[in-house]
């Protein structure tokens, strides 16, 4: 009986112990992708300590609040040294990761529904090595900053933004909407593929 106690004080112990020491973080697998066919990678910057530490995005129902406590920005640079994807990591309070994933999801939402030429009037959902990803896209290149804008949510409180620009004709590395969107998916399918093998290795 005693040697049961033992045991058991000893798995809580663990497990509280576990609780103080394992915290959320940005893992290098979600910043360190630098296979991408035809683009070259800069440095990742972080975010600075200084950053406000919630921000705030509009829905339908009205404004509301992402956390984000770290964060990177990752750019990506065709052969014409265009930055064609913008990749950005945020880290959410663990206790807002839910609330902060709906919010996001909802203001994906707005912007697609208060834009024109976009590629489908509801987001667009796809799958890539296990992965789920939401957002949108316009249906052409001759209009906007941006082309699309995707997001997944890993876990562990982190959520993963793709902004997908557009540039002048002449430093554009795509011919036309198909080309861009074969590029745009090319490029999620990569780098989740790199995060799934990176992950696994850990």
């Amino acid at each position: 009986m005693k040697s049961k106690l033992t045991l058991l004080s000893t798995v809580l112990l663990t497990a509280l112990l576990l609780s103080f020491t394992i915290k959320n973080e940005i893992g290098q697998c979600y910043i360190s992708f630098k296979t991408s066919t035809n683009l070259t990678v800069a440095g990742p910057d972080r975010l600075p300590e200084t950053s406000e530490k919630v921000r705030t995005v509009k829905t339908d129902n009205g404004e509301v609040e992402v956390t984000r406590i770290d964060g990177y920005r990752v750019l990506y640079y065709n052969d014409k040294k265009a930055p064609f994807v913008n990749l950005k990591v945020e880290l959410s309070e663990s206790k807002a990761y839910d609330k902060d994933k709906k919010n996001s999801l909802d203001n994906l939402k707005f912007l697609n529904s208060h834009s024109q030429n976009m590629e489908s009037k509801d987001l667009i959902e796809l799958d890539f090595n296990g992965y789920k990803v939401y957002g949108f896209s316009r249906a052409t290149i001759e209009t906007g900053s941006t082309l699309g804008t995707f997001v997944m949510f890993p876990g562990n409180g982190v959520t993963v933004y793709f902004y997908f620009n557009n540039m002048k004709p002449e430093y554009r590395n795509f011919e036309n909407v198909d080309d861009y969107k074969k590029q745009r998916d090319r490029f999620m399918d990569e780098y989740t593929k790199h995060l799934k093998t990176c992950e696994a290795k850990r």
